[in-house]
C-alpha cells in the first residue's frame, strides 16, 4: 500500500507566503493599536496635567489674596490683644463695634483627586508629579488650618457683644488670639513655600476668581452695618 504525501492546495511556497501575509497583517494591526493606545495615554496625561495646573493656579491666586491682607490680620490681632488686656478689676472693656476676620478660601483639590483616582496621574512625568503632589500637600494643610482659624475668630467676634470679661474669658480669648496669630504666620510660611514650588513648575499667575474681603482691615470703631458694606465679601458676613 502506497501512502501519498498531503500537499497544500497551491504548494508549500505559496502557502507560506499566505501565512506570512496574515502574520504581517496581525503585526501591523497590533502595532497600530499600540500607537493608538500610546497616543490616547499621552492625550489623557496632557489633559490631566492641564486640569491640575489650572487648579493649582487658582489656589495660588487665593493665597496671594490672603497674603495681601496679612498686615491687616496682624494689626487686628494686636488690637484685640490690647483690648482683652485692658479689662480692669471689674473686667470692663470698651466693646468693639466690629472685629471682622480673615477670609477663608478653600483650596480646590477635586481635579487632583479625580486624576489620582482614575490612575491618570501616573501618566504625568515623575518630576512634575512630585511638584504637584508637594503643592497639594501644603494646600491640604491650609484647608485644615483654615477651619481652625475661622473657629478662633468666631470666638473673638464674641467681643462685639461683651461689656466685661471674667478671668476665664480673658484666658480663653488670649488663647484664641495666640492661635489665630500662629495660623496667620503659618499661612505666610506656606505661601512662601508654595511660591517656590509654583515657580519651579512654571505655572501661570492668574487673578483670584473670588473677590477678597476687607473684613479684617475695617476699623473696630466702624458700625456693623457699615462694616458689612465695606467688607466686599461676596457671600456676606455672618450675622
Amino acid at each position: 500500500m502506497r501512502v501519498q504525501q498531503i500537499k497544500p492546495l497551491h504548494g508549500w511556497r505559496r502557502f507560506a507566503g499566505e501565512v506570512g501575509i496574515i502574520v504581517l497583517g496581525v503585526l501591523i494591526a497590533l502595532g497600530a493599536q499600540q500607537v493608538a493606545t500610546t497616543f490616547q495615554q499621552k492625550s489623557d496625561a496632557r489633559n490631566a496635567e492641564q486640569a491640575i495646573r489650572s487648579e493649582l493656579e487658582t489656589n495660588m491666586a487665593r493665597m496671594h489674596s490672603r497674603q495681601a491682607v496679612r498686615g491687616c490680620v496682624d494689626k487686628r490681632l494686636n488690637e484685640l490683644e490690647a483690648l482683652i488686656n485692658s479689662a480692669g478689676a471689674g473686667g470692663v472693656i470698651e466693646t468693639p463695634k466690629w472685629v471682622g476676620r480673615p477670609q477663608f478660601w478653600t483650596m480646590q483639590m477635586s481635579r487632583w483627586d479625580a486624576t489620582s483616582q482614575a490612575g491618570r496621574a501616573a501618566l504625568i512625568p515623575a518630576n512634575d508629579l512630585n511638584l504637584y503632589g508637594a503643592m497639594y500637600s501644603f494646600m491640604a494643610s491650609i484647608n485644615s488650618e483654615g477651619i481652625v482659624e475661622q473657629d478662633a475668630w468666631a470666638r473673638l467676634r464674641a467681643l462685639e457683644h461683651l461689656q466685661r470679661l471674667t478671668p476665664d474669658m480673658v484666658f480663653q480669648l488670649e488663647n484664641d488670639v495666640q492661635q489665630a496669630r500662629y495660623i496667620n504666620w503659618r499661612m505666610q510660611v506656606w505661601t512662601v513655600q508654595l511660591q517656590a514650588l509654583f515657580d519651579r513648575a512654571h505655572l501661570n499667575t492668574v487673578a483670584n476668581d473670588i473677590p477678597a474681603s476687607r473684613s479684617a482691615c475695617i476699623p473696630m470703631s466702624t458700625p456693623r452695618d457699615e462694616a458689612i458694606r465695606q467688607s466686599n465679601s461676596f457671600i456676606g458676613e455672618e450675622p
